[in-house]
């Protein structure tokens, strides 16, 4: 009978396996890959928040443009008003002093967080027809408004009187 011996063929030793820096390295890369991943985790959730809050202070604006415009449509027809040819005593100045009052302090996100105020201001460039509106939607700390504005926006808003009832 043969004897089939087994040749063993030992490897050196440098091919044995990971040495103690290789498995550190990687580690580290893994690290490194684990706080990035994260970082981009709470930052793209940082975005989320502050988008919804600009998106919901566009809705306030948006809710009190809106009032606006059906006080503008509901506006009576007044022959003096007609007649006016700046701001004081016209169709605008009518409007700016019958709007609804401004909308209380809101809780942006679902009544929780921080609190944020509503403001409408006329434009000082109104004509006699023509009411101009600007809106900014600021933090309110319980005093104050404070920071910068998280949304803003302007209107033009000709009352539907002016336009159906006085000839030019």
């Amino acid at each position: 009978m043969l004897k089939i011996t087994k040749i063993l063929v030992k490897k050196p030793q440098s091919e044995a396996g990971f040495t103690l820096l290789e498995v550190l390295v990687a580690m580290l890369i893994a690290t490194f890959f684990v706080i990035g991943s994260m970082q981009a985790l709470v930052l793209s959730t940082a975005l989320r928040v502050k988008a919804q809050e600009k998106q919901r202070a566009n809705q306030l604006i948006q809710e009190d443009i809106e009032q606006i415009l059906f006080t503008a449509k509901e506006l009576g027809r007044n022959d003096s008003l007609c007649s006016a040819s700046a701001y004081n005593g016209g169709y605008a100045q009518s409007l700016w002093t019958n709007l609804p009052s401004i909308p209380t302090d809101k809780q942006l996100l679902d009544g929780k967080g921080k609190t944020y105020r509503l403001s409408r201001t006329r434009n000082g460039n109104s004509t006699a027809k023509v009411l101009k509106i600007d809106f900014e939607v600021k933090e309110f700390n319980g005093t104050n408004v404070v920071g910068d504005a998280i949304a803003t926006d302007y209107i033009e808003v000709i009352p539907n009187a002016a336009i159906e009832e006085c000839p030019n």
